[in-house]
Order: structure tokens, then C-alpha cells, then sequence
């Protein structure tokens, strides 16, 4: 019952603690450096193996400085993909963040270059944190127009998303320098002083626990336990050679608990028994990721190097590993303590490296026990049993996906399934299918990315005048060849990317730009450009979008389908009341075939209706007919101006002479124009009338 009360609390806590998006962050950027990891611990292995097999010692210290060359810009890394991934989530520009994030680092590192103990422990930990907390801080300021340096008609889109950066990043870096510069006045921290005296030793079940169990903590969280407790492990190591010197003078071992019963028994494979983790994996995880992850890492955590599987699994920031994490050391420190106390297994007397291989390290630190080696292979076996039932519960989680039967129907709802997938505990697999959605996605992307874009408006007669009224601005794409693109296509692309809101900003920007080269020229004429929910449910991009459209004096309108309707309701009718302030029109387009289009007209301010052109292609079925007239009459009854598109014929047109006035769109009349061409449009509709 304690422990289920446990589990639950800190999950709960940890939940809170970090979102899921940010959890995917931490994920998805920490396997980015696993190559990095990898080749550092490739050098550290090599080290130990040359120090063992006698070589030179300026190889073994060839060897190990560069690993720890590699290791002093891991914080650095993490803090760059963090971020980076943070950024994409906030929709920020991700290299300029992604630098930010790695220069917080830096100041932090320079902050603490005079408490060398403080900065060896907190570095990583600030590398892991400052990004979870600087991004999103960044992505509000972002928002306010105060920290914009530039504006869209001075620069190109990079250049502006990158010097837009600067204030809030200069605002949040200014803020992780005041915050650590504060922390550094409690003398705890700034010092990181432990008890340093061999009197901890004395009862050492209780110090073991304290040790295990805090150096696992720390390390769920980022912080390098050994460095947070160095001068504890000072002592440990201490007690290790005082121990080999009562065995010389042939006087009773004294210190049961030291540094080699610790890391030959308790931390088995590095941090909390990462062997056994390993081992659970490869005995029964159905995963292949997870199972080659578990390869890639177990020749390394023979040399107690776990940081590949710290950060590629990972364990830091992991709800669903914390637990055995934390029991698995203090278990089996517990166990070791109480074997050498009954005198199975000799202590600790030789100095060993905590790099030194498994089984070779418990036989070397105990003075050449065997025993010691099969307790080692004992312990790591129970830590494996520990580890097991969660690596189960790991693909129990995932493929209870939350099915319902519904017995009446005789059927299955998986509704829940893919919102289990959002949490996904297969970090590598997840990552390579995010990888080839993403390379798809680039791929189409960059496809466009020489397109020219442009805008054609397609005119609007009157029934009752026979005048051109209004226009729309339809967008569209010609390649280097010249050759002229659907709008279907790359719209749909573009919107699969998630950069419809930054689309329809530009289109906003141009209509207002043609508006004012007509206006100049001595000529005006209303017009609407569409716009997609994505916009209209984001709060920063649909006060964008009013802030351009009120330069033309409500010349420009908007048009939206059914489907923008059903999103964030609240945001879109605040949206689109700011619209009208401004004198723009809302209109509902392709009326009648998304959603209850029926209930929108009184939840929503609603200026016109579009008629789909699939209405007046069925006016010659008699149904077909019956619909389109009961349409217009229920508009009318609304006192809804009305807009018919796709009039092709003089058959659809006469059809819709009712005498009410409609608002007629499509290839009858004309089809789309280029700017310069609606006026001479315009003035031919105007004779017309007049003859």
C-alpha cells in the first residue's frame, strides 16, 4: 500500500511537472546526441582497456581526454535539441531558439566557473530544465509587438523570425542570470558541502540508503549524483583504502559500506543498475528499438557507463521507470551489506576505477573473493526481476489502448488508440516514424519553396445590376518552368506542414497591397480572401490578421468554411468580431456541405453565405432544384447577402434569376484575373449595364 501511495504521488507529481509535449522534447532531443555518447563512451572504454593492459599511461590519458572533451559539451547538446524541439512545438523559429538555448548554458557554465563542484552538478541539470522553462517564456513574449524588432515589410521571413528572437532571448537569458546569481548566495549551494567525516559510515545501512537512493534521484532529474555528493563519495573512497590498510596491519576491517561495495553491488551497469534494465529489455521487451537500444548500450554498461541509456531510452524525466530506478540500487545495497556483515562475502579492500568491467570489479575490490562475483551475478538477476514487470507494464500501456464494446452493435470502438500513441514509449521507433513523416513533409515542402506565389481575383456580378461588385483573391503557384500549379495541391501541403496560419497572414498582406495599388490608381473594389481555421483558432495569428486588414478600411473580407467553425468556438467568434470592428464582411463558404451549417448562423456573426457550385450543377435534378430555392428563400428570410459560385452556362444563371439580388462568382462571367486586369473588367460590366 506505501509503495502504490508512492508511485502515485510522484507520478502525479511528475505529470505536473512536465507536459506531454515537453516529455516528447526531452525525449526526441536526447536521442539526438546518442551518437555523441556513444563515441565518448567508445574513448572511455578504450581507456580503461589500455590502463588495464598496461600500456603507456600518457595513452590512457590520451584516451581519456577525449572523452572528456565530448562529455564537456553534452550539456551543450542537450540544451540545443531540447530546445530545437521545443521550438517547433511553439512555433518559433528552431535554430535561432535551438542557439539561445546552448548560449543559456554558457552563461550558466560562466556563472559557476568559481564553484567548480556547483557547476560539475547543476550544469546538466540547467542544460535539461532552462529550455522547458526559456522556450515557452519566449513564445509569449514573442507574441507581444513590443519585443519585434522588425516587421514583415522590411525583411525576409528568416531574417525577421531570427532578429525577432533577440528581445526575448535577451529577456530570459537576463533572467537565468539573476536566478543563479541568487541561488549562489545560499551557502548550501555554493559550496555543496556533504558530510565529510568517516562518523557517516558508522551505521551503514541508513548512509548506503541515503547515498542509493538520493544518487538515483538526482539522476532521474539530470543532476550528476556523484557530483552532488562528491565530498560523500570522497569519504566512501576513503573508507575503501583504510580498509586495505586494517587488512595489511592485520586488524579488523571496519567500514562495511564504501566506495567498492557501492560500485561493485548497488550501481551494477552505472546508475541505477542499468545492467539489470538492460538485461529486463532483452529478456522481455517485444520492442526491436528498445531491444537494439538495449545492445547498443549493454557492451558499455559491462564498464558501468550508463549515460547512453539515460538519455536514448530515456530514464531522465521518465514516470514510468522512476520507481525501479530508485529501488533497484538501494535493494541491492541493502542485500551486499547484509551478505559481508554475515561474512559470505570479504569487503571492499582494494581501490578499484568505476569503470573497471563487471564481475571483475567485485573480484579485484574484495582482494580476489569468488564469492563476491557470484553475489554480483545474484544481484544483478534480482535487479533484472524488479525491472521486469515494468518493462511489461511499458507494452501492457501501450497496447491497452482504451477499446470499448458495445455489445448492442456488436463492435469495437478504438477511438483511444491513437491518443495512447501520443504516448508513446517506444522513443526510437517513434522517432523514425516522426522522422519519415517529417523527411515526407520536407520533401514536399521544398518542393514549392521555388514557387512564385501570387494572387488572381476572380470577379462578382450582380443579378439586379449586372455590375461587378466585389472579387476573390484566390492564391496561386508557378513553378521556374512557368508552368501553373493547383491550388489543391500545394494548399494541402502546406496545411499538412501547419503553416496555413503564416499562408493566409501573406495573403492578407498582399490583398491589402493590391487594395492600395487600386486605391492609388483612383480605383476601388471590395474583395475576400479565405482564410483557415488554423488561424481563426490561433490567437496571435487572427489579431495579425486584423491588425493587416484594417489598413483597408474593411475593403477586405474574409471568407470561412463550415469546417473553421468547429473549432475553438470562443477564439473564432472573439476573431471574427474583431473582423467586423474593422469593417471587414465575414462570409461562410461552400455553404451546405461541411458541418450543421444551420446552427453556426445564430452562434456566429455572419455577413453572407457562398453557395457551393455542387448546388448549381444539381439544379437539373428536380430535388436538386427544390433545394437550391428553399437555400435562397431561407437566406433571404435572414436578410443574408447571398454569393453563388461555379455559374458556368446561361441555363445556371437564368435559373438563378429569382428577383432577388444574388451575387453571381464563375467562368460565365470571367475567370480569375491578374490585379492589373479587374479595372478594364470592371468598366466593361459598367457599359454593359448602361446599354
Amino acid at each position: 500500500m506505501a509503495q502504490t501511495l508512492f508511485k502515485l504521488f510522484f507520478t502525479q507529481r511528475l505529470a505536473a511537472l512536465a507536459s506531454t509535449e515537453s516529455l516528447r522534447a526531452i525525449r526526441e532531443g536526447l536521442l539526438w546526441i546518442l551518437p555523441c555518447l556513444l563515441v565518448s563512451a567508445g574513448f572511455l572504454v578504450l581507456s580503461e582497456c589500455a590502463r588495464v593492459f598496461g600500456f603507456d599511461p600518457q595513452v590512457v590519458a590520451f584516451l581519456a581526454g577525449l572523452h572528456n572533451q565530448i562529455s564537456s559539451v553534452i550539456p551543450l547538446l542537450v540544451a540545443a535539441s531540447i530546445g530545437y524541439m521545443l521550438a517547433i512545438q511553439h512555433r518559433l523559429p528552431q535554430l535561432p531558439v535551438a542557439f539561445l538555448c546552448l548560449a543559456n548554458v554558457l552563461l550558466a557554465t560562466f556563472i559557476l566557473r568559481e564553484y567548480p563542484r556547483a557547476s560539475a552538478t547543476f550544469v546538466l541539470f540547467i542544460a535539461i530544465a532552462s529550455p522547458l522553462l526559456n522556450v515557452p517564456t519566449m513564445a509569449w513574449l514573442h507574441r507581444y509587438r513590443w519585443t519585434r524588432l522588425v516587421n514583415e515589410e522590411l525583411v525576409g521571413h528568416n531574417l525577421r523570425g531570427t532578429i525577432n528572437m533577440v528581445v526575448p532571448g535577451f529577456i530570459t537569458a537576463l533572467a537565468l542570470v539573476v536566478a543563479l546569481s541568487l541561488l549562489l548566495q545560499v551557502p548550501y549551494v555554493a559550496q555543496l558541502q556533504g558530510p565529510q567525516v568517516l562518523d557517516a559510515l558508522q551505521s551503514p545501512y541508513g548512509s548506503g540508503l541515503f547515498v542509493t537512493l538520493m544518487n538515483s534521484l538526482l539522476w532521474f532529474f539530470g543532476i550528476h549524483g556523484v557530483y552532488a555528493m562528491q565530498p560523500l563519495f570522497d569519504v566512501l573512497d576513503q573508507a575503501v583504502v583504510l580498509n586495505g590498510a586494517a587488512l595489511a596491519a592485520g586488524e579488523p576491517i571496519k567500514y562495511v559500506l564504501n566506495g567498492g561495495l557501492l560500485g561493485s553491488f548497488a550501481f551494477i551497469g552505472g546508475s541505477g543498475g542499468a545492467l539489470c534494465l538492460l538485461l529486463a529489455i532483452l529478456l522481455v521487451s517485444k520492442s526491436q528499438s528498445m531491444r537494439l537500444l538495449a545492445m547498443a548500450s549493454l557492451p558499455l554498461s559491462l564498464f558501468n557507463v550508463s549515460e547512453v541509456l539515460l538519455f536514448g531510452l530515456p530514464i531522465i524525466l521518465n514516470p514510468r521507470l522512476f520507481i525501479p530506478f530508485l529501488i533497484v540500487p538501494a535493494l541491492n545495497a541493502m542485500v551486499a551489506l547484509s551478505v559481508v556483515h554475515m561474512g559470505w562475502v570479504a569487503p571492499a579492500v582494494v581501490s578499484v576505477p568505476f569503470t573497471a568491467p563487471v564481475l571483475l570489479n567485485a573480484y579485484l575490490s574484495t582482494h580476489g573473493d569468488l564469492a563476491a562475483v557470484l553475489l554480483q551475478v545474484a544481484l544483478v538477476g534480482l535487479g533484472t526481476l524488479v525491472y521486469v514487470p515494468y518493462v511489461r507494464a511499458i507494452h501492457r500501456q501501450a497496447s491497452e489502448g482504451g477499446t470499448v464494446y458495445l455489445k448492442s452493435l456488436d463492435m469495437t470502438f478504438r477511438g483511444l488508440e491513437e491518443k495512447g500513441r501520443l504516448r508513446e514509449l517506444d522513443p526510437v521507433l517513434a522517432s523514425h516514424r516522426t522522422l519519415a513523416r517529417q523527411a515526407s513533409e520536407f520533401n514536399r515542402i521544398q518542393q514549392i519553396s521555388d514557387y512564385e506565389f501570387y494572387l488572381e481575383f476572380q470577379p462578382q456580378v450582380s443579378t439586379r445590376t449586372g455590375l461587378c461588385t466585389g472579387c476573390e483573391a484566390l492564391m496561386r503557384a508557378r513553378d521556374a518552368k512557368g508552368t501553373v500549379h493547383s491550388p489543391w495541391e500545394f494548399l494541402q501541403w502546406l496545411a499538412q506542414a501547419r503553416l496555413m496560419p503564416d499562408v493566409d497572414v501573406w495573403v492578407a498582406s498582399q490583398a491589402v497591397r493590391q487594395y492600395q495599388k487600386w486605391r492609388k490608381l483612383g480605383f476601388a473594389l471590395p474583395m475576400t480572401i479565405n482564410v483557415s481555421s488554423a488561424t481563426l483558432t490561433d490567437a496571435a495569428h487572427g489579431d495579425r490578421l486584423v491588425e493587416i486588414l484594417a489598413q483597408a478600411h474593411g475593403q477586405v473580407s474574409v471568407e470561412i468554411t463550415e469546417e473553421a467553425l468547429v473549432g475553438d468556438i470562443q477564439v473564432t467568434r472573439r476573431t471574427i468580431q474583431k473582423l467586423q470592428a474593422i469593417g471587414a464582411k465575414v462570409y461562410i463558404d461552400d455553404f451546405g456541405t461541411g458541418f450543421s451549417a444551420l446552427s453556426y448562423l445564430h452562434q456566429f456573426p455572419v455577413d453572407f453565405i457562398k453557395i457551393d457550385r455542387s448546388f448549381v450543377v444539381a439544379q437539373h435534378d428536380p430535388k436538386g432544384a427544390q433545394v437550391m430555392t428553399g437555400m435562397l428563400r431561407f437566406c433571404e428570410a435572414l436578410n443574408l447577402g447571398v454569393v453563388v459560385e461555379g455559374v458556368e452556362t446561361a441555363e445556371q444563371l437564368a435559373f438563378l434569376n429569382t428577383g432577388a439580388e444574388l451575387i453571381i462568382q464563375g467562368w460565365y462571367f470571367s475567370k480569375a484575373l491578374p490585379g492589373d486586369q479587374l479595372e478594364g473588367f470592371v468598366r466593361e460590366r459598367a457599359a454593359l449595364a448602361r446599354s
